[in-house]
């Protein structure tokens, strides 16, 4: 989650006791290298990606189509009717133009059973000027000189006049492209309408629009319009966005969720596959609702797979267990969703003479599209059945009979707990390939997971990272700090890839105009986009990943800062917080200065009332507020009392607290009421200290006692010490490295990643290998909380180097802070 970015008048702290120690870093990092001593070989699918349907990233985003709401089926919400989202008209007299939905009828039969809506338009515009239906698209129509459209849709009617298709500016001032459309032959049914438009402009926000000059009635629907694709495909993806994917060099595509796979309210709301397969116009689409919009499905299970062939990356789908937010398929009715995996596969794998095999070939992809990878589940193995779990292995052994019957060489990936613990299990003895992990942390946590797959059983499982990013100290948008533990996480992935074979990021893109979700690695609009500081690592990791691992020894710069500063600051306050929860609570008497002093209130929805009962009423994450009193000790007691009043979740002390990016908690009752927890928030990134399972009460008091001595912290909630440990030191700032040797080349890879604010010089030492040639491909911010913007895309972007080696066994390469250093040598 974003770090809250509510700013307030500092107290005069003194910050806390910085991550790492202020000596000077030595001269150089020595690196040895022996060719010889070879790791495990590389995965052929290490590196792939995952997409979701989150932020618009299909409709709005990746999947082309320029026009909203195109079958006139979306409302503002799911459960309420469809609306005219994104379309408006101009007439000179509202006489000249009525428009309205239709619904089908025993009389009005729309164009088929997946249009719910159609729109009807009563015009008068033959004595008068034209009228206009005007469609904004997603936020602006990005409009290109030279560039042609694709129109079509579907009409019928009594209408007489002529039609013009047109792109223009949001003021109708500038006319970009106009173009006739030929109705002729429209009467009682339904038929299809085409044209082209070639624009002479350039406007990113421009608008389309159809002008009638005519008489008459006209029902409309299915109306389209698309710029050239990617590779060329009807139907397809904007070429800018899925350029940014094939840059990644993705081995596989995991697909289509996420949350997405099992959505939310209904079983309707899931992605069902074979809705969304065949022409447009025969897709009902769905609500969206874990994400908050509705979906065409113009982006469906075809397209995925052509997608992850046109990207040379081998399909991963992910499948639905009859589990979606809010309800369930009981497991011992599940049969129907086993049906649909299967008949899936089918149509990915089968042969033309079966029935999904040819339904393939109809739809113009005759070879077998291959699915190799298939996931059982989302996220369903939690421990608490209110997280989308029920029964989870029970459903996954089902499923997984059926497929290893049918399709014996499909690799089947099983869930484990994907949050609240480290280091989830595999807790059956039923058979899996792979098991998918997911990581959201914040950067120290992912370059402490340097050797995290070190010492995983060799024997067991595969493993698959399927999300992960970090989501706390992040900063805006994405900053380099976020990408450079993301960096030395991979690389120690990299040197484990026999166990972790492969691994992907999430989520992938954001439409900068619905941004329910941050950070993500692509930011766009409708004619921006640019990468952030992660998505370079994403992008460079796999263009220089060579086929085996050399070993590496290296000296540690940051040796002598392991006995860091204490982390409790001599000055603090203290106060209390909640996430997704309304919560109240009371201060000690001795505690507070004069009784009931009013907080400075941070973030949320505070108020106090005469007795100093504070009470947050807001369901927002991360509510904050802070006690005037300044502790001028690193040893004190905290005594407060707190009660849940509903939400999620349940409350949270806030302690060691110097400012908004600067603090500890105790949370009670977080992920879910499931687990206490004491985290630690330095510099906006957020480090657990320490977990263990629990929860709380809703509308009980609670007596909680936090006492801090130095960095030993013991909280008792009521009478139950629930924590007796020490807050934890940052040791992650410093220099780490790993080496691959690229076998069809035969150049070594070194990547080098400095997450200090200090250079350095690192000397490549070479065994059995004579250095010919180097170049260094470099990664480097200014700062850590550096990040990029749409508007400079490219204030942290990859450059290149060429070295000279030092003879043949050593290779010299400055090594600047906050920088992903990739040294390519040939012999």
């Amino acid at each position: 989650m974003r770090p809250n970015q509510t700013t307030m008048k500092k107290k005069h702290l003194v910050p806390l006791a910085l991550l790492a120690a202020t000596l000077p870093l030595q001269a150089q990092v020595n690196i040895s290298i022996d060719v010889q001593n070879r790791g495990p070989k590389i995965s052929p699918t290490h590196y792939g990606i995952f997409f979701e349907d989150i932020n618009h990233a299909a409709d709005g985003g990746l999947y082309a189509e320029l026009i909203r709401n195109r079958s006139f089926e979306d409302g503002p919400r799911y459960g309420q009717p469809a609306d005219l989202q994104g379309w408006s008209s101009y007439a000179a007299t509202p006489s000249q133009l009525k428009m309205k939905l239709i619904q089908p009828t025993k009389k009005t039969h729309l164009l088929n059973k997946a249009q719910h809506n159609a729109l009807q338009l009563d015009i008068d515009a033959s004595q008068q000027s034209p009228v206009c239906l005007v469609n904004e698209g997603f936020w602006g129509i990005n409009t290109v000189q030279g560039r042609t459209y694709r129109l079509s849709f579907f009409a019928r009617g009594t209408y007489r006049g002529t039609v013009k298709a047109t792109l223009c500016s949001t003021d109708g001032s500038q006319l970009y492209a106009e173009t006739p459309v030929n109705i002729v032959g429209m009467g009682k049914t339904w038929t299809k309408f085409e044209a082209t438009l070639t624009a002479d402009g350039n406007d990113p926000r421009a608008q389309f629009a159809l002008v009638f000059d005519g008489k008459g009635t006209l029902q409309l629907d299915v109306v389209s319009l698309f710029p050239p694709t990617f590779r060329g495909r009807a139907n397809g993806m904007r070429p800018d966005l899925a350029s940014m994917l094939y840059q990644m060099h993705p081995r596989f595509m995991r697909f289509p969720g996420g949350c997405f796979v099992e959505g939310q309210e209904s079983p309707d709301n899931a992605f069902r596959w074979e809705r969304t397969i065949g022409p447009i116009e025969e897709r009902e689409g769905h609500w969206n609702v874990n994400w908050g919009y509705r979906t065409t499905d113009g982006i469906g299970f075809h397209e995925y797979l052509q997608l992850a062939e046109d990207l040379g990356a081998k399909p991963l789908y992910v499948v639905n267990v009859g589990l979606w937010h809010g309800g369930l398929t009981p497991v011992d009715s599940i049969q129907p969703w086993i049906d649909e995996a299967l008949a899936a596969l089918e149509y990915a794998n089968g042969p033309v003479t079966s029935k999904y095999g040819a339904l393939r070939a109809k739809n113009g992809h005759p070879e077998p599209f291959n699915i190799e990878y298939l996931e059982i589940g989302n996220e369903n193995n939690q421990p608490d059945p209110r997280q989308q779990s029920d029964r989870y292995y029970e459903r996954y052994d089902k499923f997984r009979q059926a497929i290893r019957e049918k399709y014996p060489e499909v690799k089947l990936i099983g869930n484990v707990v994907a949050w609240g613990d480290d280091d989830p299990k595999w807790e059956s003895s039923l058979e899996v390939d792979l098991l998918d992990e997911h990581y959201y942390r914040n950067p120290s946590w992912f370059a402490e997971a340097f050797h995290k797959y070190d010492s995983y059983d060799r024997r067991g499982p595969k493993i698959y990272v399927g999300e992960y990013a970090v989501t706390n100290g992040f900063g805006d948008l994405g900053n380099m700090n976020a990408a450079l533990g993301e960096a030395v996480y991979m690389m120690g992935m990299e040197n484990n890839s026999d166990i972790v074979t492969m691994n992907s990021y999430a989520p992938i893109f954001v439409n900068e105009n619905d941004a329910k979700w941050r950070p993500d690695m692509i930011r766009f609009n409708s004619h921006q986009v640019m990468g952030t500081p992660s998505y370079y690592v994403q992008m460079l990791m796999p263009q220089h990943l060579g086929t085996q691992v050399v070993k590496v020894s290296q000296t540690n710069p940051y040796a002598d800062r392991k006995a860091a500063a204490p982390v409790t600051p001599k000055h603090c306050r203290a106060g209390f917080a909640t996430w997704q929860t309304k919560a109240s609570f009371m201060a000690s008497p001795d505690f507070s200065e004069g009784g009931a002093t009013q907080p400075d209130f941070i973030s949320g929805e505070w108020r106090q009332d005469a007795d100093g009962m504070l009470s947050q009423t807001s369901m927002q994450d991360q509510c904050v507020a802070v006690e005037k009193k300044i502790i001028d000790s690193d040893h004190y007691t905290l005594r407060y009392r707190a009660r849940k009043d509903g939400g999620h979740e349940g409350f949270i002390i806030v302690f060691n607290y110097v400012d908004e990016r600067n603090y500890c908690w105790v949370n009670f009752g977080g992920w879910v009421n499931t687990l206490h927890g004491i985290e630690q928030i330095g510099g906006g990134g957020k480090m657990q200290t320490d977990t263990r399972p629990g929860s709380v009460e809703t509308g009980r008091w609670y007596d909680i006692t936090i006492d801090v001595a130095g960095d030993s912290v013991k909280a008792w909630l009521d009478d139950e010490l629930v924590f007796d440990t020490r807050l934890k030191h940052d040791t992650t700032k410093g220099i780490y490295s790993s080496a691959t040797i690229d076998e069809p080349s035969g150049e070594l890879i070194v990547k080098v990643v400095n997450t200090g604010d200090e250079q350095t010089t690192a000397s490549l030492d070479l065994q059995h290998f004579a250095a010919r040639q180097a170049r260094v491909i470099r990664l480097v911010a200014a700062d850590g909380m550096d990040e990029n913007s749409l508007q400079n895309p490219t204030n942290i972007y990859p450059t290149e180097q060429q070295l000279s080696p030092e003879g043949t066994g050593k290779v010299l390469v400055d090594i600047p802070a906050y920088s992903l250093n990739i040294i390519r040598i040939k012999q």
